[in-house]
């Protein structure tokens, strides 16, 4: 038995001599050392970003919903029109402004913000949603917040928090500017005839449009932040009026 033994052993130290003995061998897998994670930040940034993250942004369209109920905006072409709009010319022009310079850190945004939104609905959504915003901010992350002033409107708030979780200017603004993008892709399948499928298509249509917009974004300063949306602020200002609604503004 002793020699029939060392018959297998030596079977098995010669690589390849008996295929029946290899397929009953077993070897560990090679050491894997992973390369150490160096955006930390990441995971903060994902839960801050989401659609579930409690700060009510869902519940705002931003003048959307009058659009729709007028058929201004009745198909996936037209939300492409209105989408791209905004983030070229309108939205685009001072949120996303707002929060590349709040995360640099400028003060008096809250001020100059108060003056560039002249309509009630989305000067409230703005503000509501910051405060909403940032204490939820607060409750889940004290240790980085206590203490710390944040801005009123969205925007100023979104980018004053990134930066406080040691989330880089760059990737704050883009994941803003893909979140608004996404939340009213979302919000145009609630009011039109528009599948999920279908709205996520126009926003990876719009990829780079929004990645025009971060640019634009992340070099200006308080001189720029403006914007002429002059059809969707009249579309805010009635969609109070509207016999039925969805969304708060």
């Amino acid at each position: 038995m002793m020699s029939d033994v060392k018959r297998e052993g030596s079977s098995l130290n010669r690589s390849g001599d008996n295929p029946e003995d290899q397929t009953r061998v077993s070897l560990p897998p090679p050491a894997h050392h992973p390369s150490p994670i160096t955006h930390h930040f990441l995971p903060r940034l994902i839960q801050l970003s989401d659609s579930a993250f409690p700060a009510g942004a869902y519940a705002f369209s931003d003048g959307l919903e009058t659009l729709t109920a007028s058929g201004t905006v009745r198909s996936a072409d037209d939300l492409h029109r209105f989408l791209r709009g905004q983030l070229q010319s309108g939205w685009g022009q001072c949120d996303p402004p707002a929060c590349a310079l709040a995360w640099a850190g400028e003060p008096d945004l809250d001020d100059l913000l108060d003056l560039l939104k002249p309509v009630a609905g989305p000067l409230q959504a703005s503000v509501r949603v910051g405060g909403n915003l940032r204490r939820a901010a607060l409750r889940l992350w004290p240790e980085v917040l206590e203490g710390r002033s944040v801005p009123r409107h969205h925007a100023a708030a979104y980018g004053s928090v990134c930066r406080a979780l040691g989330v880089p200017q760059e990737f704050a603004v883009t994941a803003y500017v893909s979140a608004w993008l996404l939340g009213r892709a979302v919000s145009a399948t609630r009011l039109m005839k528009l599948g999920g499928l279908e709205a996520q298509s126009v926003a990876a249509r719009l990829e780079a449009d929004a990645l025009a917009c971060v640019q634009r974004a992340l070099s200006a300063g308080t001189d720029d932040l403006g914007g002429f949306s002059p059809a969707l602020d009249i579309a805010a200002s009635e969609q109070p009026g509207l016999p039925m609604r969805l969304f708060q503004s």
